[in-house]
């Protein structure tokens, strides 16, 4: 069984991609399995990414679509799969399409975003950590916004008692590593850097599926939690990510991203708690969201009108798929 695999998706996103697979090859003193899944880009996405892998790429790799993916015998001969696939499946989907077919061959397992950049054996770090601390089911590490490299970007952070998650602050994080503190608690992590280790697995099974785009840490976050699994994150190890770049070619729209991210967030908290708590709580957590957006934008009526939207697809819906998606961004 091989050590580590890494997945990438990549959705119009060629050069962030390029970048991304750049700073492995730079930063680690190992080659690792890495599956690039193109989720359904535009033709000249995919050309300038096969174009990139053909001629820059310095390891054994294979370009293929995801038929023959699979179809594959053997996943693992190879430093880099490029999979080529024919939608866009969402991250979860995307995710778990490579998922099911690596999962037995390895002892870890990456989620990378595209449009991140490590740094120096920021992976290796991880990795001798998670090999030091077999108690640990799941790590991340300190992950800084790529365009103010000391701003913090997310550390992981806290499920608050009313199910919000509650980043650490960059003044916690900050503190923590002036005093050489290692690596820290987090229940939450990103699906940005979350590497996990086979047995957890194995107990949580892969990511749900009832989100195109967002939740999908949060949930599977929330089930480790269920299955008190232990969760990290390394500070002594960094990647920068540029921040929002998946967001800004989805929908700038505000109101939108609003009422898709809210509708996301109420609809998954149905599988944590009963039918009469679900409930209560979704009204009251509407007003608190109603009173967030009113607050930032002083607009009652596009306050309402988003408020009106996310109680409609949270209490009518048990996912938002690929069409409701589409739906809530062209709101």
């Amino acid at each position: 069984m091989k050590k580590i695999g890494i997945i990438i998706l990549n959705w119009n996103g060629d050069q962030d991609t390029k970048e991304c697979l750049n700073s492995i090859i730079e930063n680690e003193k190992s080659t690792y399995n890495i599956y690039l899944l193109d989720n359904g880009s535009q033709i000249d996405s995919k050309k300038s990414l096969r174009k990139w892998i053909n001629n820059k790429y310095p390891f054994s790799y294979k370009v293929i679509t995801d038929n023959q993916f699979l179809n594959m015998n053997n996943y693992t001969n190879k430093s880099l799969y490029f999979i080529e696939g024919k939608e866009n499946l969402g991250f979860a989907k995307g995710n778990n399409f490579i998922f099911k077919k690596i999962k037995n061959e390895f002892r870890y397992l990456l989620l990378l975003n595209n449009d991140t950049i490590l740094t120096r054996n920021s992976i290796a770090n991880m990795l001798n950590y998670m090999n030091k601390n077999k108690e640990i089911g799941a790590l991340s590490c300190d992950i800084r916004n790529y365009y103010k490299k000391n701003k913090l970007w997310s550390a992981g952070g806290e499920f608050t008692w009313y199910g919000e998650r509650k980043y650490f602050s960059q003044k916690k994080i900050d503190s923590l590593k002036k005093q050489n503190i290692q690596a820290i608690k987090t229940p939450f992590i990103t699906g940005c850097v979350m590497l996990l280790r086979k047995e957890t697995w194995e107990k949580v099974g892969l990511l749900t599926e009832k989100f195109f785009f967002g939740q999908e840490d949060v949930n599977y976050c929330k089930r480790m939690k269920a299955h008190n699994i232990k969760v990290k994150t390394l500070l002594d190890s960094v990647i920068y990510h540029k921040v929002s770049s998946s967001k800004d070619k989805i929908n700038s729209n505000n109101a939108a991203n609003y009422i898709l991210h809210f509708s996301n967030r109420i609809i998954d908290q149905k599988e944590f708690y009963n039918a009469v708590h679900w409930n209560i709580w979704r009204l009251i957590y509407i007003l608190v969201i109603f009173l967030k957006f009113y607050k930032k934008n002083c607009n009652l009526k596009e306050a309402l009108n988003v408020i009106k939207n996310i109680n409609y697809y949270s209490s009518n819906f048990n996912e938002i798929d690929y069409n409701l998606f589409k739906e809530i961004l062209q709101l």
